[in-house]
């Protein structure tokens, strides 16, 4: 006998998850990326209440690592009383004519309420010069929080030019 379900994504990797109807809201583990996600049921609201996870993030800039990799750097603050089983930023990387270049991102598991934490995204694109706002994504879904700072209507050059590559 065949079981009526749908179709939802992993909230980190995008993978398709397969399930009953029934269990949207329960939080599962990937089976392609391990990660935890809660399932759930496309263009319907979210099966929590998105403002019980609060996530802010501040002070984005580009910078170099210890090795002298370009990356978007900042701050992201869980600002909610809820522990977290994982936070990710991304950004979606644009080259000088304004079209998409690449994408990076920086992962953190573990976070608890209250936790500060400084991300470092590394920048392999050579020829990205600007990046979208912070995308924030947790197992609950997309974070939709205000960005100091951030532009919603395209790309914006965070603090400034970022740095020149050396050669």
């Amino acid at each position: 006998m065949h079981k009526p379900g749908i179709q939802c994504y992993c909230n980190f990797c995008g993978t398709p998850l397969q399930f009953e109807i029934s269990r949207a809201g329960e939080a599962v583990n990937c089976l392609n990326c391990c990660m935890e996600t809660v399932l759930f049921i496309p263009g319907l609201e979210a099966p929590y209440p998105g403002e019980q996870y609060v996530v802010e993030a501040r002070d984005i800039r580009w910078g170099t690592n210890q090795f002298g990799v370009r990356q978007l750097q900042g701050t992201v603050h869980n600002k909610s009383a809820k522990h977290l089983d994982w936070i990710r930023v991304e950004f979606i990387l644009y080259g000088q004519q304004g079209l998409p270049v690449g994408s990076t991102s920086d992962c953190l598991t573990g976070v608890l309420p209250g936790k500060v934490w400084d991300f470092q995204a590394s920048v392999a694109q050579g020829d990205a010069v600007k990046a979208s706002a912070p995308l924030l994504t947790c197992e609950y879904g997309r974070i939709a929080t205000a960005q100091p700072g951030a532009s919603p209507n395209g790309p914006v050059r965070l603090n400034g030019s970022p740095p020149e590559r050396s050669r």
